[in-house]
């Protein structure tokens, strides 16, 4: 079975399964004695998926992307990463709300590069699951391995399965976050043209068929007018732009990117990425063409090789 065959199936299990406990109560959220967990061993992205990653993510002008040995584009693992969140949010013991399960942030550590060719060993563990006012808020880890074992990426992403009702009296609010930083200046580095299709190109690119990226009418029973382009695919375009613009072309240079999401990117749309640094911070934020709305936010790292 193909990759995308299996993530759709996943996605379908996670919502029958929201759907069969609907109208269940739900027990007290307990922490499992063992972190649940996904594994797989002999990882690898082909040549024409990489092509596919890099069209749906603005980042087919990085020439050091292509070629036989070339590294993978800097998210590109979060690609099989999403695949085995699936897999294991379908398989806890408790099915999750019906509301959808949608991205809050990700930080992404690269310490190895992966190259085309390249078999990995990809573990993800749930290492929070906790109730809160709008649902429950996942933490996963993922990190990847060479065949000998050595450390490439780690990553931690957090998600909301959202829920339909109203919150419980025992559920707490969501942990409340410093406000990011603002840096006395903001440049602009980047600006994207999304056309309607985008959430359906990428999750083609990614292998994540979540309902509410893909069609207004899929959308909808999620709470979302029109589909909203994936947070990973967010995370991507940054990352692609980063290398481009302040790493000069070296997609190995950007060490670690942490990205928070604010507010669903709807698509069609524009988005802006600006960037900005306030003591010794290198920042970042993508917002609308007008910059009233901030989709997302967050930091980097890295720095050109010599």
């Amino acid at each position: 079975m193909s990759r995308a065959l299996s993530n759709i199936g996943a996605a379908l299990r996670l919502a029958a399964r929201g759907f069969m406990a609907r109208n269940e109560a739900e027990p007290p959220l307990e922490a499992p004695r063992r972190k649940p967990s996904a594994e797989r061993t002999g990882v690898f992205a082909a040549p024409a998926a990489v092509e596919r990653y890099l069209e749906a993510t603005e980042g087919g002008g990085i020439q050091a992307l292509r070629g036989d040995r070339a590294p993978l584009p800097p998210l590109f693992p979060t690609t099989w990463e999403t695949a085995q969140c699936l897999e294991l949010f379908t398989g806890l013991d408790r099915p999750l709300p019906l509301g959808g399960v949608v991205h809050v942030e990700s930080e992404i550590l690269s310490l190895r590069p992966i190259r085309q060719g390249d078999a990995v060993r990809c573990r993800v563990e749930l290492e929070r699951a906790e109730r809160v006012a709008k649902g429950i808020r996942l933490t996963v880890t993922a990190r990847n391995w060479t065949g000998t074992g050595q450390l490439c990426s780690q990553s931690t992403a957090i998600f909301l399965a959202r829920s339909r009702t109203p919150p419980e009296p025992r559920a707490a609010e969501e942990p409340r976050r410093a406000p990011a930083p603002e840096p006395a200046l903001w440049e602009p580095l980047a600006s994207w043209v999304l056309p309607g299709g985008a959430g359906r190109r990428f999750a083609r690119a990614s292998g994540d068929y979540n309902p509410i990226h893909l069609w207004s009418w899929t959308a909808r029973p999620f709470g979302f007018r029109r589909p909203i382009l994936h947070g990973l695919c967010t995370a991507a375009m940054t990352a692609h732009a980063l290398v481009e613009g302040p790493l000069r072309g070296d997609p190995i240079a950007l060490r670690r990117l942490r990205i928070a999401f604010r507010s669903p990117l709807p698509l069609p749309g524009h988005a802006r990425l600006w960037v900005g640094e306030d003591a010794g911070l290198r920042l970042f934020r993508v917002t609308d063409d007008a910059a009233e709305t901030v989709y997302a936010h967050g930091t980097w790292a890295g720095a050109p090789r010599v």
